[in-house]
């Protein structure tokens, strides 16, 4: 069986001549596309299997080629398709996609219409779930960048950490307070780290950079933080210097945490949540605007459990300017902190302004309109004053601030301007409650830098582009679609929209220089925008541009892009496998574990 495979998969890469006349428009330009017209669909579907050659294969009964196909991966299922019309018109092809299509959890949840295939389907989970792995290893701060990078041997694998930008509150974690405007590892190993000083770091799991933090989880689900710490959002015990300039080791988690092990850390501008195997959600930092979700408007170290969310299991959550948002195990998002442009995505905000809560909400809510939808929310992104939603199908919601263009929606109407209580009012374009967004291959206007909105590219995703992964900037979005294209949309005044200019745009735009590279991730900082790119050799290479003048892009000249720029010197990690990965690897609460908190929950009820 694997040398029949492996014999399949060698001819995929060169077709036989007389088959590659039969590969449509469409199909050639995906791997997993149809035929460009419904005239070719049909004459493929009535396409006696004589007419159409495949070799020796053909000599096989239609059982034992369906058991050699479901051996392929998606893109080599998808190679098939394309090169040969009698896997099409068979049906084969959709029948063996559905088969491993059974076996995805993202896909279960999945609605798919008439027009849709499993293999689309197969092929969306498939490149959402890497980019989500991949994403674990590039976040982007206000003004500085953290990645880990890939190491030349195996001993050192996930211990090569790269930094760079503004180092003024210690955020790069070198021990000084310089800017370094090119890549400089970041060592990691000793007691600050590890917590003894006879233990061994065994490398990053994840990393993620706040406004000034920086926080790294480590395999064994310890939690490494440095940078400024004025809020409280390093986490850390008793008095800690504003400013940290070296990594860390948070025990604070390690207590909280007791038998359980942190499988997430999350950073907004000035706070931090971290998610454990149980699916307890802690915070720390700020909380002016309640973004903690501790029921009040006070900052807070170290971490500490939300309290509102006990018995519930949470998998995984974001955090923006000053609001954060979460899912729990049921499916429902909840949300909280800053509410004044819509982020929250509550709707009306009667409610707040009647228990006097004019900076934000301090609790976690849930966000309705999400909760009633086929598909469930399973990719999040939170910006400084808007969010992001995207289905397990790829179809994006966005809420929030609206006035520089970083939903996506179109031209700002004043019609959607937010309740005077929460707004100076001159705010247009806010939406209080998600509403969707469908991302098109839009023609561009090259003179006019303008998209063209009634001239729509066709794509392999379907009638829409499909979303794969999202980030948020400051006021800017960017997301990643299951086509391998970058779009962005919002403020450009330093070029992070990537279109070579600096005009803000409206709708989401592709980023024209990235268009076919195998891009494979996606980050936004504040204002620098990020892709992660695999090269020819199989590498991943890290692009950059927008905001440059902290070192923030790597680039070593201090300068602002307005397109992707290639970071010199070092290459990203590949993801993880996903049985590797700790936010995999979350389990319900055990039993006696349940009981002390439910004890103490009814004592402080019973108190009240």
């Amino acid at each position: 069986m694997r040398v029949l495979v492996d014999t399949l998969r060698c001819a995929l890469s060169s077709p036989p001549a007389s088959d590659k006349r039969k590969v449509s428009t469409a199909a050639s330009g995906a791997a997993y596309g149809r035929a460009s017209t419904a005239r070719s669909v049909k004459r493929r579907k009535r396409a006696p299997r004589g007419e159409c050659e495949i070799g020796a294969l053909g000599k096989l009964p239609t059982e034992v080629l369906e058991l050699i196909l479901l051996n392929l991966e998606v893109k080599d299922l998808g190679r098939v398709a394309s090169t040969c019309s009698y896997f099409s018109a068979s049906g084969i092809v959709e029948r063996v996609a559905a088969a491993r299509v059974e076996a995805v959890p993202r896909a279960q949840v999945m609605v798919l219409t008439k027009k849709d295939s499993f293999l689309k389907a197969w092929h969306h989970c498939t490149f959402s779930e890497r980019a989500e792995r991949m994403s674990l290893n590039v976040s982007l701060g206000q003004f500085h960048t953290l990645c880990v990078g890939e190491a030349d041997d195996a001993t050192n694998e996930g211990k090569l950490l790269m930094t760079f930008g503004r180092g003024f509150h210690g955020q790069l974690g070198l021990h000084t307070f310089e800017n370094h405007a090119l890549p400089t590892r970041l060592l990691l190993d000793g007691e600050d780290v590890t917590g003894d000083d006879e233990e061994t770091f065994a490398g990053v799991d994840s990393i993620a950079v706040g406004g000034s933090h920086s926080i790294i989880l480590d395999r064994a689900g310890g939690v490494t933080s440095w940078g400024l710490a004025s809020s409280g959002e390093l986490g850390h015990f008793g008095t800690t210097p504003i400013e940290v300039n070296a990594p860390m080791r948070c025990r604070t988690l390690d207590s909280l945490t007791g038998m359980s092990k942190i499988t997430q850390v999350i950073t907004g501008a000035n706070h931090t949540l971290a998610i454990d195997q149980w699916g307890r959600l802690f915070a720390c930092g700020r909380g002016r605007s309640g973004q903690l979700g501790h029921g009040n408007f006070r900052d807070a170290a170290p971490f500490s459990q939300i309290a509102a969310l006990r018995g519930m299991q949470v998998v995984s959550a974001v955090a923006g300017g000053a609001h954060s948002i979460c899912i729990t195990s049921d499916g429902n998002v909840w949300s909280w902190g800053d509410c004044g442009f819509g982020q929250l995505g509550l709707g009306d905000l009667t409610f707040a302004s009647a228990a006097g809560w004019t900076s934000g909400i301090p609790w976690p809510c849930l966000v309705e309109s999400l909760n009633d939808m086929d598909e469930p929310i399973t990719n999040m992104a939170a910006g400084g004053s808007h969010s992001l939603f995207v289905t397990s199908g790829g179809r994006m919601y966005v809420c929030g601030r609206g006035k520089h263009g970083a939903l996506g929606v179109g031209k700002v109407s004043a019609r959607f301007s937010v309740d005077p209580i929460y707004s100076s009012g001159t705010e247009t374009g806010n939406r209080l409650s998600p509403v969707q967004v469908n991302i098109h291959h839009y023609v561009r206007d090259v003179l006019r830098g303008e998209i063209i909105e009634n001239r729509v590219q066709q794509c392999s995703c379907g009638a829409r582009c499909r979303v794969a992964h999202a980030s948020a900037g400051a006021m800017h979005s960017c997301v990643l679609t299951a086509c391998g294209a970058v779009f962005t949309t919002g403020n450009n005044s330093y070029g992070q929209l990537g279109h070579g200019d600096k005009k803000k745009t409206f709708n989401f735009t592709r980023v024209e220089a990235l268009r076919g590279k195998k891009v494979v991730t996606v980050a936004s900082g504040h204002h620098h925008t990020g892709a992660v790119v695999e090269s020819e050799e199989g590498r991943n290479d890290l692009y950059l541009w927008g905001r440059g003048d902290w070192g923030q892009l790597g680039t070593g000249d201090m300068r602002s892009y307005t397109k992707p720029k290639r970071v010199e010197g070092f290459h990203v990690a590949p993801a993880r496998p996903e049985s590797e990965v700790l936010m995999y690897k979350q389990t319900e609460m055990p039993q006696e574990e349940d009981s002390p908190q439910d004890d103490e929950t009814d004592a402080e009820d019973d108190m009240v």
